[in-house]
């Protein structure tokens, strides 16, 4: 079983193509890493970092995101989660 946040076998098919469409979206529009999410890229340089252009897309990705509470903050920590995970392997 994953915690939330974590991609298995049992997290739904759409969720998993949102994941991938976005690390796509931050590889292909911003040159990041293939590893990492936009939302969680947004809350690493711009919060954590003080990046004031990635803070603001953060701000714009939680408010796109009304649903889910603090969601580029959740992001970045399933992405460390994600890596923990492929480490441990």
């Amino acid at each position: 079983m994953t915690s939330p946040g974590q991609v298995g076998p049992r997290t739904p098919r759409w969720l998993r193509i949102s994941q991938w469409l976005s690390q796509g979206v931050n590889v292909l529009l911003f040159n990041g890493s293939p590893d990492e999410t936009l939302s969680g890229r947004s809350w690493r340089q711009g919060v954590l970092l003080g990046n004031a252009r990635w803070a603001r897309a953060a701000r714009i990705i939680d408010r796109l995101f009304w649903f889910d509470p603090d969601h580029c903050r959740k992001s970045h920590q399933a992405d460390i989660a994600f890596a923990r995970a492929i480490l441990a392997q």
